[in-house]
């Protein structure tokens, strides 16, 4: 049985309460807008992506929760790290080469904590959470505007939760774009991943006891390592299927080969004692081919997801979800719900995302390394940079990607 109920009438609704609905929801309601986020799990809930990029320091300003982040436990990031199959490792890249004061520094988060708090800052500014509410499919009029979602709170009738904006930000489930039949691979970027969390692993000393390190494994496959408050890491390989896969398509016995595989990694887990369980993802890459429509946009993963060499998945979450939240505040404050008024971010952030995406080919290139592009292109150096720290958005960087394209071909477009 459907409910209709006329008072759950808002002016955005949002499917998913993470980091990017989150923050999507609270800038409306602190506009005015009228926001209930829909979120089908209870909070506190495991999610991997704990690497905070720099440039998400803005944001999270403006969302005023540095506070918060001040006096948390997650460990303070300055830096990263990379690392060859032999053994040799880079000079770190401080942010704090091109950012000055406390915004060179971000955080390495345990995300089922870190997306308690954005959900709760958002219900401390007004905006409505319902948990253990699934939203089962968006509502369409005959003219193809969307006008609400069909959900179904735990213990309850399913009902009609009207609205003139929904936003998706329903991660990979792509709540629109699977219903809308828009998900599509990112050709070039076929990459699978698996990962698990260790206790007692290596830490570096001083500023660098925060920091990403890249560990680079033969075939341009690579592990991350970040620390994790009470002496966690979180462990994780990235490479393509069919070299992860090659021998058995077990997660745990290929991680567990990976890993043994990698004697930089080894050195760093000596006496450290595995956690939990091993979690994976036999592709990574997606995206929509649209992600604005009339009534409706989508944020954060669920609009696309590249690959999590540069830790750019929280950051992209949230900044999408910002820059979506001004075009939304915009198109209903002039009553003009069109996919070209609501999709107005769509451009700005295509591009940064697009230096990015660049970036992470350039990585895949066997002929490619940071080493050899600062070396012969010095003066992208602070470029290269901007890139680890997300400051890619509504900013030319054409001149680092004319020198990129001079050491590796560029991709095909998307």
């Amino acid at each position: 049985m459907i409910c209709s109920n006329p008072s759950a009438t808002y002016d955005v609704v949002v499917i998913g309460g993470g980091p990017a609905g989150a923050t999507a929801a609270t800038f409306l309601q602190r506009q005015g807008h009228r926001c209930v986020v829909l979120e089908n799990s209870t909070f506190p809930r495991y999610h991997v992506g704990e690497s905070l990029i720099p440039h998400t320091y803005g944001t999270l300003d403006r969302l005023g929760l540095l506070p918060k982040l001040r006096s948390s436990h997650f460990p303070v990031k300055h830096s990263v790290r990379f690392v060859s199959p032999s053994g040799k490792q880079t000079d770190p890249f401080y942010f704090s080469e091109t950012i000055s004061g406390e915004a060179a520094q971000t955080w390495q988060v345990e995300r089922s904590e870190f997306d308690e708090l954005c959900l709760q800052h958002a219900r401390d500014n007004g905006v409505e959470v319902r948990m253990q509410t699934r939203a089962n499919s968006v509502l369409f009029d005959e003219n193809g505007r969307a006008t609400g979602v069909l959900a179904k709170t735990q213990g309850e009738e399913s009902e009609e939760i009207h609205c003139r904006v929904v936003i998706d930000a329903s991660g990979r489930a792509t709540a629109i774009g699977s219903q809308l039949e828009l998900k599509t691979e990112v050709a070039g970027l076929n990459k699978a991943s698996i990962w698990g969390y260790y206790r007692g692993g290596k830490r570096r000393p001083g500023i660098d006891a925060g920091e990403t390190t890249i560990f680079m494994i033969p075939l341009r496959g690579w592990f991350w390592y970040i620390p994790l408050p009470d002496d966690v890491v979180s462990v994780g390989v990235v490479a393509s299927p069919e070299y992860l896969f090659a021998e058995d398509r077990d997660f745990e016995k290929a991680f567990g080969r990976e890993v043994a595989r990698c004697g930089p990694l080894q050195e760093m887990l000596a006496g450290a004692t595995f956690e939990g369980r091993i979690r994976g993802l036999r592709r990574l890459a997606y995206r929509n081919r649209q992600i604005a429509g009339d009534g409706w946009v989508m944020v954060g993963d669920a609009a696309a997801f590249l690959d999590p060499i540069y830790s750019s998945g929280l950051f992209l979450a949230m900044a999408s979800a910002e820059l979506a939240a001004g075009c939304i505040h915009d198109a209903l404050r002039c009553d003009d719900v069109s996919a070209e008024k609501l999709g107005a971010f769509a451009g700005p952030l295509w591009e940064g995302i697009e230096v990015i995406r660049r970036l992470i080919h350039a990585f895949y290139d066997p002929d490619f390394s940071f080493h050899k592009f600062v070396e012969r292109f010095p003066e992208q150096r602070a470029a290269l940079i901007d890139c680890l720290v997300g400051d890619v958005v509504e900013k030319d960087m054409s001149g680092f990607l004319g020198a990129l394209a001079e050491m590796t071909p560029p991709p095909g477009p998307v």
